[in-house]
């Protein structure tokens, strides 16, 4: 197991988190002191020396790094909820693999639901890599996330519980639940920014994993269907599955305004006509990536 990277405390902070009242001042100072930022203007730090003390900053500012960290987990679990749900509404997707409707958020339809609940329930439990594994298989035959990951995800996902819901402090009664990280009753989730950082490049790679392997298992079947000279003229349906997908992430330079331009303006028939090179270029490399795959289509986190 890893140990949790953590920044020291003061003996105040220790103090403070020790009863129930001295918590709820903590958290409320905390919150308090994330909206007033040092100002180092009148110091005789140069640029660099600024920066340096902003970055070392970052962990006096509790929960900063957490907080990060709670939001990068977030992210990921968000992403794969709807990721799911919009891969069961998509047509095109279902027509392929008609199980992908069990990825769509069920509607709650009791008849004494509380104004207040949640109208919708998810198809599954995002947090476990498992069953997210399991509805991916169950739906469209891949598993994205690799076993040997499985730990370390989870531990995440109770990492993100406990800054949510218990002021970043790991409590005795969770501290066997982790398996990936070693951590301890009472430590702070204060970890240097550093690691939040890494970890974050990590959660990043995960969800691009997932939809990768989403993706590749989708024109895989569609390519069985098509002729060999597909990539000449390719079909709608395909065209439509490169947008849904982003066009693979891939990114294309534009020369001039592409946004939304009044059709009275002197730049709207050039603007129309940059739109059209850039997604007619995100298309052929889309085609010229299924047609040799490179790292684009890798699922290794």
């Amino acid at each position: 197991m890893q140990p949790l990277p953590e920044v020291r405390v003061s003996a105040w902070t220790a103090w403070s988190r020790s009863t129930a009242s001295g918590l709820f001042v903590f958290r409320y100072s905390q919150a308090i002191d994330l909206l007033s930022l040092p100002d180092f203007a009148d110091s005789d730090f140069d640029a660099a020396g600024r920066r340096e003390a902003l970055d070392r900053h970052v962990n006096m500012m509790q929960p900063l790094a957490a907080l990060s960290l709670f939001l990068g987990v977030v992210a990921l679990e968000d992403y794969v909820r709807d990721f799911g749900a919009r891969s069961a509404e998509n047509v095109d997707l279902v027509s392929l693999f008609p199980k992908l409707t069990k990825l769509a958020l069920k509607q709650d339809t009791k008849p004494n639901r509380p104004v207040f609940a949640r109208v919708d329930r998810d198809a599954y439990i995002y947090t476990d890599p498992e069953q997210l594994n399991f509805a991916f298989r169950d739906s469209i035959g891949v598993e994205p996330i690799p076993a040997s990951e499985y730990s370390k995800l989870r531990d995440l996902a109770l990492l993100r519980h406990t800054v949510a819901h218990h002021a970043s402090v790991i409590r005795e009664v969770d501290v066997a639940r982790f398996q990936f990280y070693s951590v301890h009753a009472g430590q702070s989730i204060n970890p240097p920014a550093d690691f939040v950082k890494e970890t974050l490049k990590y959660l990043y790679r995960v969800s691009r994993a997932i939809e990768i392997s989403v993706r590749n298992a989708v024109f895989e079947r569609l390519l069985v269907n098509l002729d060999g000279g597909w990539f000449n003229d390719p079909p709608p349906v395909m065209l439509r599955l490169f947008e849904f997908f982003g066009y693979f992430g891939f990114l294309e330079t534009a020369n001039g305004p592409v946004g939304y331009i009044y059709a009275d303006s002197p730049h709207f028939e050039l603007a129309k006509a940059e739109q059209a090179r850039v997604r007619e270029s995100s298309i052929r490399r889309c085609i010229d990536e299924l047609r040799v795959p490179t790292e684009a289509s890798s699922t290794a986190i």
